[in-house]
């Protein structure tokens, strides 16, 4: 991704392609763009047209790389709303509403309850794909996010998804009590 695109660009450009129901710019520790980003589409249909629209596509003297992300095998697909709640997130508003959340709030239902886990004293330059990227090693993770305050910067704590309760099981008898970049985590299932 060019080095000066933040979220709402990066949903402005895909929101061409179809329904965006999330995108995100991973930053690092300075606040600067790390180049790579994710976007969550609405159905698989929009996704395969941006990948089609914008894998090569030259954005501000950028070449663009664009690919479906991992998702787990057994997740069903055919309702995207149903996909939503399955995963632990908020449905889109209705047209003509807008979040006023930044990043928006978990609502896990209850099949995913023993699935998600609260993940706290997190260093405040983690973002979402570090999240992601670390409790990788425990399982199959669906979603990663960090808390944001309403200037952006983390709030210093986050929640994992995982595929199943096993893999949640194993990230909280790994993670628990783990040394990350100088902070102590305390990872439980979120109540």
């Amino acid at each position: 991704l060019p080095w000066k695109v933040r979220w709402q660009d990066l949903k402005d450009l895909f929101r061409r392609a179809g329904t965006v129901l999330r995108a995100d710019v991973s930053l690092g520790p300075d606040s600067r763009s790390r180049g790579y980003g994710a976007v969550l589409l609405a159905s698989a249909e929009d996704a395969a047209k941006a990948i089609e629209m914008y894998n090569g596509y030259s954005w501000h003297a950028r070449t663009l790389e664009v690919r479906a992300d991992r998702i787990p095998p057994d997740l069903d697909l055919s309702n995207p709303m149903n996909t939503l709640t399955n995963l632990g997130l908020p449905a889109p508003p209705p047209m003509g509403m807008r979040s006023t959340s930044l990043s928006p709030q978990l609502n896990i239902s209850s099949n995913a309850q023993g699935r998600n886990l609260f993940v706290g004293n997190l260093p405040f330059q983690c973002q979402w794909q570090d999240l992601k990227d670390l409790f990788r090693s425990a399982g199959q993770i669906v979603r990663a996010d960090v808390a944001l305050g309403a200037d952006g910067r983390s709030r210093g704590f986050g929640t994992v998804l995982f595929a199943n309760d096993a893999d949640a099981n194993t990230a909280v008898a790994m993670f628990n009590g783990y040394e990350y970049n100088g902070r102590t985590l305390k990872v439980h299932h979120d109540r």
